[in-house]
């Protein structure tokens, strides 16, 4: 098992990537403590976990409120120890016309897509830097490195979390802490059934077509599953990344090509 008696804390650990990379750290050996605004899927996640024979604890937390991210840190301490991985990856996302953004849905996606990452990543990191190691992961998006006309404050919020990334990644590396990010193309998830859903209300579509169209221009002519985007993000948790820091690596089935 890579990751055998690693302590790894996950945000929006209720969804679907989330919620995919909690069941595989267990599997490779790591106690997970699983932390979400919303708490009642987590208890099914942590059963998964404890089937492993390995350790859960469930934290709720708004990613954009400090004290409350300062609370989710001192929890997994005092219940674990220490933190050795912690995949930065609460995120929501709105679908609508620009034109039609108000400041408080823009504020709205911004604070948690951005400001959350930079809240627990600091939090986080302060206390890796006391034990001069650890492996942080932002979620980020093929959505960053492209305009898109329905999701502006989601692609604008993502594009600035892989800049956020390098200067972590910068920042920290004098201190045993390695910072990557992970770029997830169409993922068959939850959210890629509310994208596809909202869109097809914005565009007057049926129920399916706008997920078909964005798959159909992927070189591999499928969705990504959520375990395969956690396959990778246990990749980067593990020793065998160790070289590896300030990058963005995508999970798009060639569509970034």
């Amino acid at each position: 098992m890579k990751l055998d008696g690693k302590v790894a804390l996950i945000t929006g650990a209720a969804g679907g990537i989330g919620q995919a990379i909690a069941r595989r750290l267990a599997r490779e050996g790591a106690h997970v403590a699983l932390a979400d605004i919303r708490t009642e899927p987590l208890d099914a996640i942590a059963e998964s976990i404890e089937s492993h024979n390995r350790k859960a604890l469930n934290v709720a937390v708004d990613v954009t409120q400090t004290d409350q991210v300062t609370r989710m840190v001192q929890a997994v301490v005092e219940a674990f120890g220490h933190i050795d991985i912690f995949f930065n990856n609460a995120g929501i996302i709105r679908v609508q016309n620009f034109l039609d953004v108000t400041e408080a849905e823009w504020d709205q996606v911004i604070d948690v897509n951005l400001k959350g990452v930079f809240l627990c990543g600091q939090a986080v990191a302060k206390h890796m830097v006391e034990r001069q190691c650890g492996k942080i992961i932002n979620t980020a998006s093929l959505a960053a490195d492209r305009g898109r006309p329905e999701i502006a404050a989601y692609a604008a919020s993502k594009t600035a979390v892989v800049s956020l990334t390098r200067s972590m990644a910068l920042d920290l590396a004098d201190h045993g802490i390695s910072v990557n990010a992970l770029a997830p193309g169409i993922v068959d998830t939850d959210m890629w059934a509310f994208i596809d859903n909202e869109m097809g209300k914005l565009w007057g579509r049926q129920k399916g077509d706008s997920m078909q169209r964005r798959v159909d221009i992927v070189p591999l002519k499928r969705a990504a599953s959520a375990d395969e985007v956690a396959n990778v993000g246990v990749f980067l948790a593990s020793d065998e990344a160790d070289y590896i820091t300030g990058q963005t690596m995508y999970i798009d089935g060639g569509d970034s090509a």
